[in-house]
């Protein structure tokens, strides 16, 4: 495995943990990894044996902030932020995923989550924003995590 799925795969477990954590201590299904797999990214199973499928995503702002906090970039900065730019990234991701959404191999439904790697901008952002997000078909439900929060969108 080359660095860079090394990379992927970190993160995305870290993501899977962190929603897996908030979700349970909210949730009476209690789901747990039984698999990590490519598309979607890994398979939960509830105390009930219900199957779930979990896509992850992360939500940069743009590619240079991507590369900074990978460390593939020696750039301190890279731009103002706004939050007109920041929401039409996310709309972007959720209509990208939306379209890979179609060639899961899966006989169980899937949840998308999006975790948000944005210094600037948090839940309390997206929840007033709500209404402008793009809602994306074919999964269970999409989840939002920021450093502030989880919330479903």
């Amino acid at each position: 495995m080359n660095n860079h799925n090394e990379e992927k795969y970190a993160l995305e477990n870290a993501a899977a943990e962190i929603f897996l954590k908030l979700y349970n201590i909210n949730h009476l299904d209690q789901f747990e990894i039984v698999e990590r797999r490519e598309s979607p990214d890994f398979v939960l199973k509830n105390k009930n044996g219900d199957l779930l499928g979990l896509e992850i995503a992360h939500l940069f702002y743009d590619s240079e902030e991507a590369k900074m906090l990978l460390g593939r970039s020696n750039n301190r900065t890279h731009g103002i932020e706004t939050f007109d730019k920041f929401l039409d990234n996310l709309n972007n991701l959720l209509r990208h995923k939306e379209t890979k959404k179609s060639i899961y191999e899966s006989s169980y439904p899937t949840s998308l989550v999006i975790r948000n790697t944005s210094p600037l901008f948090g839940m309390s952002d997206v929840l007033r924003a709500k209404d402008l997000i793009y809602k994306p078909t074919g999964y269970k439900s999409v989840w939002f995590i920021s450093k502030d929060e989880i919330s479903e969108l």
